[in-house]
């Protein structure tokens, strides 16, 4: 007999249950399929693309963060790229702007310096084959001087009267230097004068005025009048630069034939009224203008030996040496004056 009878039973209840709903369920209720599949295979091909749906969303979403981050690193590095490149070429413009200064400034150097010994050279040296000096007046020319004047002359004009002429006559220079017509005041030189200002030269010498003192009742009035006219119109057509010789003296024995020749200072004080009104350059012949080297019967011409010498002179006053050596001065030749502006006779001791 079980003492305790009551558990017993008890116990025996439960183990009937659990064997009761451990039964597995009949082949209809083990497994029910969704309503939207109809088989297994269906529910695992349906598993397996939202897999790979799912997986395509996480390969794209990464693709799409990789290229972003991709983007980004290549922006940051081309704008480090372009960053050097830039900096590289602005040392490279500046090394290059300081090449150029320094070039500039050894070619600038070096002109200055070239100009210096052709300047020294122009000044100081005879022309090759002769004894003439620039600046200088020599006494002692003779007939193999002459193509060396000449070549002085050559880019240059003389336009005037019958001392313009001389210097033809004599043979220092030819009518390519010269050109002239004898006994004529302003008045008639004129038309001549237009027809050589078409020529262009750079630089033209007027030797005029002489003549003007026997016309007009001797008016400097007259002959000023007539003289700028000339000269403005001259250089309207020509802009080269524009001498005006002053009138060489006469002496007492000239008076028959030039008997106003005591008025050559008032005209030439016209001279060098025109010269101040209208830029051009008052040279000087006068201190070399000995009457013993006068020839004429007229007594107011001067002969061969002055006009070696007047070519000297002029050709300094005119700059003419340093045109010859291409050094193109356009500075007025300095004459020498005093304390009241008259001229200084200067007077070179001749030469052996």
């Amino acid at each position: 007999m079980l003492k305790y009878p009551a558990v017993a039973i008890v116990g025996l209840i439960v183990v009937a249950l659990v064997l009761i709903f451990a039964q597995p369920a009949s082949a209809e209720a083990e497994f029910e399929l969704p309503h939207r599949y109809e088989t297994e295979a269906e529910v695992d091909e349906a598993a397996k693309q939202e897999l790979l749906s799912l997986a395509d969303v996480e390969v794209q979403e990464v693709v799409a963060a990789m290229s972003s981050v991709d983007e980004s690193r290549r922006e940051s590095v081309q704008e480090s790229i372009s960053e050097s490149e830039s900096e590289s070429m602005s040392i490279a413009m500046e090394e290059s702007s300081i090449a150029q200064s320094e070039y500039e400034s050894m070619v600038e150097s070096s002109i200055a310096e070239a100009s210096s010994i052709a300047e020294e050279n122009a000044l100081n040296a005879p022309l090759a084959g002769s004894h003439l000096k620039a600046q200088q007046v020599v006494y002692n020319c003779d007939d193999t001087d002459i193509p060396y004047l000449r070549a002085l002359f050559s880019h240059c004009i003389v336009i005037g009267n019958s001392r313009a002429k001389n210097a033809v006559d004599c043979g220092i220079m030819t009518e390519k230097e010269v050109r002239f017509l004898s006994g004529a005041p302003v008045e008639r030189i004129w038309p001549l004068a237009r027809d050589v200002a078409y020529a262009y030269y750079p630089k033209t010498l007027f030797i005029v005025g002489l003549n003007d003192i026997g016309y007009y009742d001797g008016s400097n009035e007259r002959f000023y009048q007539d003289l700028y006219g000339m000269i403005q119109e001259y250089k309207s057509i020509n802009p080269g630069k524009v001498y005006l010789q002053e009138i060489l003296p006469c002496p007492e024995e000239a008076r028959p034939y030039f008997y106003r020749f005591f008025m050559i200072p008032d005209f030439n004080a016209r001279i060098q009224q025109v010269c101040r009104e209208l830029d051009c350059v008052y040279v000087s012949a006068t201190p070399y203008a000995d009457f013993k080297y006068i020839n004429s019967e007229d007594h107011a011409h001067y002969g061969k030996p002055f006009y070696f010498l007047w070519a000297q002179t002029i050709a300094s006053q005119m700059h003419l040496w340093e045109d010859h050596a291409g050094l193109g001065y356009e500075v007025p030749y300095e004459l020498p004056v005093d304390e009241e502006g008259k001229l200084l006779p200067w007077a070179a001791e001749p030469t052996e």
